[in-house]
């Protein structure tokens, strides 16, 4: 019977050894914060590799030498007004961009996080469509814990006159057009089920990511959106797809509608202002596409310097030269130092001079990529 009890508290003792941490609003991303975040993945988003060889069994991550180097760059959330200029999303208090373009809109309060609606670039235009949910969808319920659950779905609509699109329609199918339908509408839906399924302690060493042991919840998502474009019938009121249209249809680069479901589980920790690392699954969960993590940049920038490479002045007042031998179309990337990404450059010659006469004073960070996106070079300057 000692045996049997020696046992048992043996067996409490390892699910207890670490608690059970719960995330609350002072845990989220709040306007005017930025994230910087560096994103391993491949350069095309249908490939993936078998989830056991990327993700540690004791959640111990270093080098993810098994994905490409994609992108480093840092999130910013801001205050709505900065893009939503016609107060279209009144309720919102915090905004961000996606790295796909989409501005999404957010009321965040101590009791929870909900999207009121998206903007994002009209299809061959350049001009922004406004997306209002029908009601706004909740994303989190503050305090997040263990084992809850969250399933919720919106629709939105934005209805346009079909004479805005006039210069996108070929010139010889547009009165045909014209005479059967009188509008455009942009249809979007979402629906979201997410809970949280574990929870346990990750670990992150090397210089490529944020170092240290934390306890994590992890947030299991499944997001569906459905993007589409109708046409609406003057005289029956009905709506058909794009895709159907004469003259239109075959124009398209792509088919309506479109449908993308990600798979993602989100590890957060506390006091992080967001989830340390994203990991995005194929449909069964049994391969990886890609991995975000959250990082600390300082400990991430790497200093050593190409042989053929010379960065003059420094300290700089207002050009700084950039030379580097049989440059091949590479990318520079210029940081501050809490991570912001300042600006971007294309460094197409074997000499390349930047005006950074309206930076501020201060120290800055600078990595340089080849065409493969691969980190070849890094250091920093100084602006007088």
């Amino acid at each position: 019977m000692k045996k049997v009890f020696l046992s048992f508290i043996c067996i409490l003792s390892s699910i207890f050894a670490f608690s059970q941490i719960s995330i609350n609003k002072s845990d989220l991303f709040e306007a005017n914060d930025s994230i910087p975040q560096i994103y391993y993945a491949f350069e095309n988003n249908n490939d993936y590799i078998v989830a056991e060889e990327v993700i540690p069994e004791n959640l111990v991550f270093g080098s993810q030498s098994a994905f490409s180097l994609i992108m480093i760059d840092t999130l910013v959330y801001y205050p709505p007004s900065e893009f939503d200029t016609s107060g279209d999303f009144e309720e919102a208090n915090c905004t961000f961009k996606t790295k796909d373009g989409y501005i999404m809109h957010l009321k965040i309060t101590e009791e929870k996080v909900e999207l009121v609606g998206m903007q994002a670039e009209l299809p061959f235009t350049s001009d922004m469509m406004n997306l209002k949910f029908d009601k706004n969808i909740v994303m989190y319920n503050f305090p997040c814990e263990f084992e809850d659950q969250n399933i919720d779905q919106v629709v939105a609509m934005e209805d346009r006159h079909i004479s805005e699109f006039q210069n996108i329609i070929p010139a010889e199918y547009y009165s045909y057009v014209t005479m059967l339908y009188d509008s455009v509408r942009f249809y979007s839906e979402i629906k979201l089920n997410s809970s949280f399924d574990e929870f346990g302690t990750i670990k992150f060493i090397g210089d490529s990511i944020q170092n240290g042991e934390f306890e994590y919840l992890r947030e299991n998502l499944k997001m569906t959106t459905l993007m589409d474009v109708k046409l609406r019938n003057k005289i029956s009121g009905t709506y058909t797809s794009l895709s159907n249209a004469p003259g239109i249809g075959d124009q398209l680069p792509m088919e309506l509608p479109i449908l993308d479901t990600n798979y993602v589980h989100n590890y957060w920790t506390k006091n992080n202002k967001q989830q340390i690392l994203e990991i995005k699954y194929t449909t069964d969960y049994s391969g990886v596409h890609s991995m975000t993590f959250k990082y600390a940049y300082l400990s991430f920038i790497n200093t050593d310097i190409i042989a053929n490479l010379s960065v003059y002045p420094n300290p700089v007042s207002d050009i700084i030269n950039f030379s580097i031998e049989n440059c091949k179309n590479y990318n520079l990337h210029i940081f501050s130092t809490d991570g912001r990404l300042v600006n971007t450059f294309p460094l197409q010659s074997d000499e390349t001079e930047i005006d950074i006469s309206t930076y501020r004073s201060g120290v800055y960070y600078y990595q340089i990529f080849d065409n493969k996106l691969k980190a070849i070079a890094g250091g920093k300057f100084i602006k007088k």
